[in-house]
């Protein structure tokens, strides 16, 4: 009777904050659509959006090939970016840690810098995309195949090696940097490091969402036995957990879905450490609600910034990477500061 008491105050919680979030999302979504250099009322939106067609081609296309595909990134995007964050913390034992940790976004943000540097992105919209998604999967296969060599496997390697990984890639990163000789160059490889959703199109869309959703539902699928790692590795054993097997495969997809969102947006500070541990607060630390819950805050919170920068800071071009920083560096030292005092009271 208990855990059928449990299991219904799960699904409850579950569904109230589903549905939450997911209005929440739909109301900025139609003032989004509807707001900006060209106004367009909420019900001409609908038409455009239901019977395809108001009248008014500019319109049109403003909603369709504009501001509906940057609506629906920025939204996954978040998704992405706060599961994985949930998955690396409850793994690495660590409200901390973020999806940056195993040095994805680095190999991510060097993969989209190679063909900037070189002067071929402009041959097509997914040639970033594409080389920024495959460089953020190299990086976790080199720090992956570290682990998996290792006479002592441990945590702690995978997170050693994905600083020093993350490092050397960044290294790379200033050096192409450096190197370049074009200012138009260096100039793309900036705004894309600072992270932004100004050239989505239904292209990055499909390139990346297919990819989120797949590490969504595979994560979604493993957080029961995340929560049993959480509790410890001989405890995990014990009750039948293949720990080495569930740690990387929920890593991998952690890092597909990391992978995925930061090839078509860019480098995204804080998103994976702010939205989790928000969260975590209300909800506590239980993976079965975290993952789904954190998942939406998180495409809401992606989609709301974006919504902001985009209405209130147009003319000063200021993008939402410079906000999620904006947010994240302050949030981070104030985690730090309590996690301190937290700790200092317990011992004392």
């Amino acid at each position: 009777m208990r855990n059928i008491i449990i299991k219904n105050q799960k699904y409850q919680t579950i569904l109230f904050f589903s549905i939450l979030f997911i209005l929440l999302s739909f109301v900025v979504s139609f003032i989004s659509l509807s707001s900006g250099h060209i106004n367009i009322s909420i019900s001409e939106v609908l038409m455009i959006l239901f019977q395809n067609n108001s009248g008014n081609l500019v319109n049109d296309s403003v909603v369709w090939d504009i501001r509906l595909p940057r609506i629906i990134l920025s939204f996954f995007v978040g998704l992405a970016l706060s599961i994985s964050g949930v998955v690396l913390q409850g793994l690495f034992r660590n409200p901390l840690a973020d999806p940056s940790i195993l040095g994805v976004s680095a190999g991510a943000a060097l993969g989209a810098v190679i063909p900037i540097s070189l002067a071929i992105h402009t041959t097509s919209i997914l040639i970033i995309p594409i080389f920024s998604l495959l460089g953020g999967l190299f990086a976790a296969f080199l720090v992956f195949t570290i682990y998996i060599f290792m006479s002592h496997k441990s945590n702690s390697i995978l997170l050693l090696s994905g600083i020093a990984i993350g490092a050397f890639l960044n290294s790379l990163i200033t050096l192409s940097v450096y190197l370049s000789d074009s200012p138009f160059q260096m100039r793309a490889i900036f705004y894309w490091l600072i992270g932004g959703f100004e050239s989505t199109r239904w292209e990055h869309i499909n390139i990346s969402i297919p990819l989120i959703i797949v590490s969504l539902i595979f994560l979604i699928y493993r957080s029961k036995e995340i929560n049993l790692i959480m509790i410890g590795d001989e405890y995990a054993s014990s009750v039948g957990v293949q720990k080495n097997r569930v740690v990387l495969s929920s890593l991998f997809f952690a890092t597909l879905a990391t992978s995925a969102a930061v090839s078509v947006s860019g480098i995204l500070a804080f998103v994976g450490l702010v939205v989790p541990h928000l969260i975590r607060l209300i909800i506590g630390h239980d993976n079965r609600l975290l993952l789904p819950i954190s998942a939406l805050a998180g495409g809401f919170f992606v989609l709301s910034m974006d919504f902001i920068t985009r209405i209130f800071f147009t003319s000063s071009e200021l993008r939402v990477g410079v906000i999620m920083s904006l947010i994240g560096g302050p949030f981070f030292l104030f985690l730090l500061i309590k996690n301190n005092f937290l700790r200092r009271n317990y011992i004392s």
